[in-house]
């Protein structure tokens, strides 16, 4: 008897599962390369999971919870003075960084958007951990063009000696802490999307927005070596118009032309604002042309306006040629973290990407951007910067 109930309960399970097989979704977060491997032309970290919404609090509206783990190798490339925070232009701090992630998310919709299958609003709360390990670059020793001269890669330890301190007595790189090997990073995050846009690849209309909140209380930052204590703002819109679609057949595209206009504004502040935090909302991250890490001050705002112009689908949809011309403009005011330097820096540049998109979710391509302020503190002193580029999107 027994047996048969066990064989029973497996059965019910096994049925339950492939029921609620289609309650689940693939989930990318995002990516990044390391530049000493392979020109930096694959992914070595990745964040992804899934996400569950097999359960439904309100009818007619998704209620989703997300699941999501990384692992990876990355370089970062720092560019503060650590005796005073100030900038400088040429051997920034080079080093190596093992990465270790989780993300839990739930997020609710509310109302539908007038685009099929959507909510209008959704409202979303999570937790995500980060464990850095800190190493040496793999290319230390080797020499580096940075900023206005040619450098030898440098060890940690080595660097900050170079400047008479050490990775555990300054205030500017935090997450370094007392023995510059670790750090353990929790950061709480909310938010608020309304999505009215019609997003076909190929061609966009309508607009999406999202208002969002990251806090990384010290209580929960400071468990290894190195320690965090932030808050971090972002608004970030979009808006996009299809000025002329030409089909090939019933389906494919054959040639597409959109316009499509993004305006970002974030306030990032607090004692000990980590490099994790500080790459992504850099105002030199989001002007194309310029580098991670650079121009980092609290307020930054900026408008990023692109003509797309995508070429014929030849074989399928989702696999396609873009060009795209545009126009980035930024403004960045404040204190750069964790220093009482203040600065404001005004970045443009304008340029075009070619790239293939491949099954509607890869992008290869090269960027040339022209920097009509400013520089790019890697290439210093040249106007004109190009990368190969690479995006995953689902």
């Amino acid at each position: 008897m027994r047996k048969k109930l066990t064989i029973v309960l497996v059965l019910l399970l096994v049925i339950s599962s492939v029921s609620y097989a289609s309650n689940w979704r693939y989930v990318f977060d995002s990516w990044n390369q390391h530049p000493e491997i392979l020109e930096g032309l694959v992914p070595t970290h990745a964040i992804m999971g899934g996400g569950y919404d097999g359960l439904s609090f309100i009818e007619g509206n998704r209620t989703e919870l997300q699941l999501l783990l990384g692992l990876g190798y990355s370089q970062r490339k720092i560019w503060q003075d650590p005796t005073n925070g100030s900038v400088i232009t040429d051997n920034p701090l080079i080093y190596d960084v093992f990465q270790s992630d989780s993300k839990i998310r739930v997020s609710q919709g509310f109302l539908k958007s007038p685009v099929p299958s959507k909510d209008l609003w959704t409202a979303y709360i999570g937790v995500e951990n980060t464990m850095e390990i800190y190493k040496d670059s793999m290319v230390v020793g080797s020499t580096r063009q940075n900023g206005t001269a040619t450098h030898a890669v440098s060890s940690i330890a080595d660097w900050f000696s170079s400047y008479g301190v050490s990775p555990s007595n300054n205030a500017y790189y935090p997450d370094f802490g007392t023995n510059g090997s670790a750090m353990l990073q929790t950061t709480l995050v909310a938010g608020l999307t309304l999505d009215m846009m019609d997003d076909k690849i190929v061609t966009q209309n309508g607009l999406v927005s999202d208002l969002s909140l990251n806090y990384g209380p010290s209580i929960l930052n400071s468990l290894l070596d190195g320690t965090a204590s932030f808050y971090s703002i972002t608004s970030n819109t979009e808006i996009a118009k299809t000025l002329y679609s030409l089909k090939a057949g019933k389906t494919n595209n054959a040639f597409s032309v959109v316009l499509a206009d993004r305006f970002n504004v974030n306030w990032t502040d607090g004692s000990a604002v980590p490099l994790s935090v500080q790459g992504p909302i850099s105002l030199g991250n989001k002007v194309r042309g310029y580098a991670s890490w650079t121009y980092n001050t609290q307020f930054t705002v900026v408008n990023n306006l692109d003509l797309r112009i995508c070429g014929p689908e030849p074989w399928s949809q989702g696999f396609f040629p873009k060009v795209t011309l545009f126009l980035d403009l930024g403004y960045g005011a404040g204190n750069y973290f964790n220093t009482t330097v203040s600065s404001s820096n005004f970045l443009a540049s304008t340029g075009v990407q070619g790239t293939l998109v491949l099954f509607d979710s890869l992008t290869l391509g090269y960027q040339v951007a022209y920097l009509f302020t400013n520089d790019n503190y890697v290439y210093y002193g040249n106007p004109i910067v190009g990368s190969v580029t690479m995006a995953l999107h689902f």
